[in-house]
């Protein structure tokens, strides 16, 4: 995967991300809306480094996206942020391995962020994506 095609698939990611946030937050109660008012923020604020990264003009954001699970009540709220932070954990290390020293820092770090929010919103815990062993 060339450095292009990963920072494409994490603003792209970012953006379903962005979109399953805005919506699946508001349906969760007072304390974890906080919570996800963060992981709005966070996904803003990746998806704009991402977007630096790049280095072009970032492809354009979908009118909407499928969320992976209903939102209509808080456990499924959770479950829908759950399911885009750990979809992006996998977008990120592809990154990390395209990318630069500074940027595949940042892209694992954000990686391991998103899989530990991915169970604190309930996720069964996952085995972190790895790539081929050193020296190959």
């Amino acid at each position: 995967m060339t450095p292009v095609e990963a920072w494409t698939a994490v603003v792209t990611g970012e953006d379903a991300a962005i979109y399953a946030y805005s919506i699946a937050g508001a349906q969760v109660p007072a304390g974890p809306r906080q919570r996800a008012v963060a992981g709005l923020t966070a996904h803003r604020s990746n998806r704009s480094r991402a977007a630096v990264e790049l280095g072009g003009t970032p492809p354009p954001s979908s009118a909407g996206y499928v969320l992976p699970a209903d939102v209509s009540t808080a456990r499924g709220a959770r479950a829908a942020m759950a399911g885009v932070d750990n979809a992006l954990v996998a977008v990120y290390a592809d990154a990390a391995a395209a990318a630069g020293a500074d940027a595949r820092r940042w892209a694992a770090r954000t990686a391991a962020e998103y899989a530990v929010r991915a169970i604190g919103w309930g996720a069964e815990p996952q085995a972190f994506p790895a790539g081929p062993p050193s020296g190959q």
